[in-house]
């Protein structure tokens, strides 16, 4: 198999996760996607330092813009997934906290997502699981040193 089409089967299988994904979620309206199970895990661990929460720390976090948290601390918030929090001595400060509903509701969907992560694997066997990995491992690697040159000739450029 060549290069372009070894890239073609690529995309098309991503595709296919992306829409099995979509198709599972309308069949469960109440199951949370993997996103927002990860937003409000990381709020929680966040939390869990014994400092509040502001937006502008899971902008930083995430590294998206704080347009894009607030928008998802809103429909988090319509969902009662999230409570936001502010300070009897600054009132303009707003702190993020995961609602009893949003924990209780989180767990479940990662129970659910672990076990059949667990069923997957079982399905691979152990040597297509360890490649899985193994795989996925040098992915994030290529990811993440393609991202930090690419920030580095951004940073090049401004420096004109």
């Amino acid at each position: 198999m060549n290069e372009q089409k070894v890239v073609q089967e690529i995309l098309y299988m991503l595709y296919l996760f992306q829409k099995e994904n979509g198709t599972m979620l309308k069949a469960r309206p109440k199951q949370m996607n993997h996103r927002e199970v990860m937003v409000l895990h990381a709020i929680c661990r966040m939390h869990q330092s014994g400092e509040p929460v502001k937006m502008s720390d899971l902008s930083a976090y995430f590294k998206v813009t704080p347009a894009a948290v607030s928008q998802t601390i809103r429909i988090f918030e319509q969902k009662g997934w999230v409570e936001r929090v502010r300070p009897a001595h600054d009132r303009r400060t707003v702190y993020i906290r995961v609602s009893a509903e949003g924990r209780n509701h989180m767990g479940e969907c990662l129970e659910q997502m672990q076990q059949n992560l667990q069923s997957f694997i079982t399905l691979l066997g152990e040597e297509d699981a360890a490649a899985m990995v193994r795989i996925l491992r040098k992915a994030i690697d290529f990811y993440r040193s393609h991202h930090d040159s690419e920030m580095k000739e951004q940073e090049g450029e401004s420096e004109c």
